[in-house]
């Protein structure tokens, strides 16, 4: 029957069916054909088991990680860090302006030429803010319409600087408006001290400005609380309490104190571009209209403690509580009553918003074997002024180990998965930059980035580390640092983890713990949108000052005209020692993690975290829960379910002999996928931007996070407040516990 349909197929009618000749070669070549084919896909397929299925050895394609180390650990250069360093301080780096341009141009040309895989610019046009040159912001006092005092325009140069062109002191994404009228003082403006006012002395807000130091919660917080309260505006200033807590007559340039003409700038918006929420902000992006976008709704301005004095001074009313009372020589009062009935407060605010871009670098080096799986560091390059510790003390470090990777590709390695060196733009207006450019890759990287590690700065004093972290990168961080030789050369102990352990101990009575981390990313910096939306295991590292020692708020010339590379080069670390150790942990943590057969991730962390969380939760609210038939049993079974099922988990790691690269494939994508399981694609109550079902930023202050952050938020509103939101609990407690579960789910063989 094949015979005869091959005959009447093909047509053939002047051939003899008995004649086989032409029909038997023609069958005999197809077979043969086939015959290869099959033999070819044999291979193939044999070859791809047998790559999977064989043992995964100690793989680090042309180098075992000591041997890294050692590479990094040699290669690294204090001196090539200083010399990138004195470079980009050279001048302001405002975002979007040619002084980030050049900064742009600079690393790319650095970069480029030390050899890796791909460096590229990407692009976004985002919504920014910026204060108008030629009509200054001011803040001024008056009495009967005379001018008694008005607030300097720029920071006056100390140590040579011509400050007179620099971006003039403002607080970005401030609306422009005018507010004039009596005045109150509010400590650091957080919710509790606007409540304290209101529910205490019977302060009504209407139409008053008010004035708040910095410290303690975000700008933008303290922004949006003056607002809810009826502020007509809101005057921030640095108080000597807080930025020149020695009390000391010596400050910048003779140390590294906030001298009485420095201030704070710093963004008082959101994250992100306002325009495109959610999404990319590319050439072919819909954009809103900026009268639809939620921006913030009343002036605001910084000013220096030189020119507070002259408002706070004539403040009267009652006298200030005295955790209240700041570092000026005199007695704080709330107001709004003056020492002259008729003086006055005047905010004049001249902010405008353009579209301006954005420019991201990229740099890539392509893994050998799994070039799908991403590790990425981050720093961003753009400035307020001279940005000698935030950001350009990072991206120094950064540019030092872009060339000392380069000269290691040259010498043949090559890591097991990719690196990523990313320099990101726009990170001081509201981490615009690194938002867009998540945004832009949001699939790709829930599927394949493995770690993100952040360096806002490297060091802004040399006392301690200072590490926040997912609690799955806990001992990789800890194993880096055994690595690193400790920066003080004229202390007994050998590694930064040593004098880390020592300066900064978890549990300060017992002098063989580990060293202190904490789990409280915030939204400070570039890592907030990969750990708060994408879900990728995230740290943030820097060295910095003894808080015991000085109880300050942030290190004292932050953001401020001041913050110059004599400031780091005389005060902050002049031998480069601390920010070549910071450089030598960045570099050998990701490629720790990027050389790995198993990713060296501990799920343990995370669950013994977890068990906390709950435990406090329930010694916080336990009572008034059970009152209002809230489910925490069910939220208790499920962490207890997840410490039970990472422990199995690492058990299961520890048992294996010779994993074939598909068993390691696979373990090591429920270690990087464990994170993802916390993410909450509906996001938090009214705060959709932010995902994170376990650490997320408190809804009252952006830089901090709370732990089942849904959950502490709706107990603030329903006990300070006084809202009636038990139902939102309830759903946020069902929520906290499905993800919990889930993430056990993450770890099981199926899942299922």
């Amino acid at each position: 029957m094949a015979k005869g349909s091959l005959t009447f197929e093909r047509g053939e009618g002047s051939r003899d069916y008995l004649d086989t000749s032409y029909k038997s070669g023609q069958n005999f070549r197809f077979y043969l054909l086939v015959a290869m084919l099959a033999c070819f896909v044999c291979l193939a397929v044999g070859f791809v088991i047998g790559w999977f299925a064989h043992p995964a050895k100690s793989q680090n394609h042309t180098s075992d990680i000591p041997t890294t180390t050692g590479k990094i650990l040699s290669g690294l250069s204090r001196d090539k860090i200083k010399e990138y360093h004195k470079f980009l301080t050279n001048k302001p780096r405002l975002t979007a302006t040619d002084g980030e341009f050049e900064a742009v141009d600079y690393i790319v040309a650095q970069m480029s030429s030390h050899g890796l895989d791909s460096v590229k610019v990407k692009s976004y046009d985002v919504l920014m803010s910026y204060p108008n040159s030629s009509n200054p912001n001011k803040v001024q006092v008056l009495s009967g319409g005379t001018v008694l005092f008005q607030s300097q325009p720029y920071e006056k140069g100390l140590s040579g600087e011509d400050n007179s062109k620099i971006v003039p002191p403002y607080n970005s994404f401030a609306p422009a408006g005018q507010a004039q009228g009596k005045i109150i003082y509010v400590n650091y403006g957080r919710i509790e001290d606007f409540l304290f006012l209101r529910d205490n002395l019977s302060v009504d807000f209407t139409n008053t400005l008010v004035i708040a130091r910095y410290g303690r919660v975000f700008r933008g917080d303290k922004l949006k609380n003056a607002w809810k309260f009826n502020a007509s505006g809101l005057i921030l200033f640095t108080d000597p309490a807080d930025f020149n807590a020695d009390n000391s007559s010596k400050t910048y340039p003779d140390s590294w104190w906030m001298p009485p003409s420095g201030l704070q700038r710093g963004t008082v918006g959101g994250d992100g571009d306002y325009l495109t929420p959610f999404y990319p902000a590319t050439d072919y992006a819909y954009r809103l209209d900026v009268s639809e976008v939620d921006l913030p709704k009343i002036p605001c301005q910084p000013i220096g403690y030189g020119d507070a004095y002259h408002i706070l001074s004539r403040m009267g009313g009652r006298k200030a509580p005295t955790a209240w009372q700041g570092g000026l020589n005199f007695t704080y009062h709330i107001g709004p009553d003056m020492d002259d009935p008729l003086t006055e407060v005047r905010l004049e605010v001249n902010n405008y918003v353009k579209i301006r871009p954005v420019k991201n670098i990229i740099a890539t080096i392509k893994g050998s074997l799994e070039p799908d799986r991403y590790v990425i560091l981050g720093n961003h390059h753009d400035t307020w002024v001279y940005g000698a510790i935030d950001p350009l003390s990072g991206s120094a470090a950064a540019l030092e180990i872009s060339r000392v990777f380069g000269n290691m590709l040259k010498t043949g390695w090559r890591p097991r998965r990719t690196i990523v060196i990313c320099s990101w733009s726009g990170e001081e207006e509201g981490l615009l930059g690194s938002t867009e450019w998540v945004e832009d890759h949001m699939k790709v990287l829930y599927e394949r980035a493995v770690a993100y590690l952040n360096v806002d700065y490297t060091v802004d004093f040399t006392y301690a580390l200072a590490i926040g972290t997912s609690p799955l990168l806990q001992d990789s961080i800890f194993e880096a640092t055994k690595k690193i030789p400790n920066p003080t050369p004229s202390n007994s102990e050998k590694t930064l983890y040593d004098i880390w352990k020592k300066h900064l101990p978890a549990d300060k009575s017992n002098p063989d713990t580990e060293p202190e981390v904490y789990y409280s990313l915030g939204s400070g910096s570039d890592m907030a949108t990969f750990y708060q939306r994408a879900g990728v295991p995230s740290t943030d590292m820097y060295y910095t000052y003894d808080q015991n020692r000085w109880p300050i708020l942030s290190y004292p010339l932050y953001h401020s005209a001041y913050e110059t590379y004599h400031m780091y080069s005389a005060y902050i670390d002049p031998s480069y020692n601390y920010t070549l150790a910071m450089a030598q942990l960045w570099a050998i943590l990701a490629c720790d993690i990027a050389e790995a057969n198993i990713l060296p991730f501990n799920a343990k962390r995370y669950s013994t975290a977890i068990e906390k969380f709950v435990t406090e939760k329930e010694e916080l609210f336990g009572q008034s829960w059970k009152l209002n038939n809230v489910n925490l049993k069910s939220l208790k079974s499920a962490a207890k379910n997840f410490s039970q099922a990472t422990a199995k988990f690492h058990e299961m790691i520890k048992d294996l002999d010779s994993p074939s690269e598909l068993k390691v494939r696979q373990i090591n994508d429920r270690l990087m996928n464990l994170e993802r399981a916390f993410i909450d694609p509906e996001g938090l109550p009214g705060r959709r931007i932010y995902k994170h079902v376990v650490f997320a930023p408190s809804k009252y202050d952006s830089y901090s996070d709370n732990s089942f952050p849904g959950i502490v938020d709706t107990m603030v509103d329903i006990e300070q407040n006084n809202l009636d939101k038990w139902d939102l609990l309830k759903q946020q407690v069902f929520v906290a516990t499905h993800s919990v579960a889930m993430a056990t789910n993450t770890l099981d063989d199926v899942g299922l």
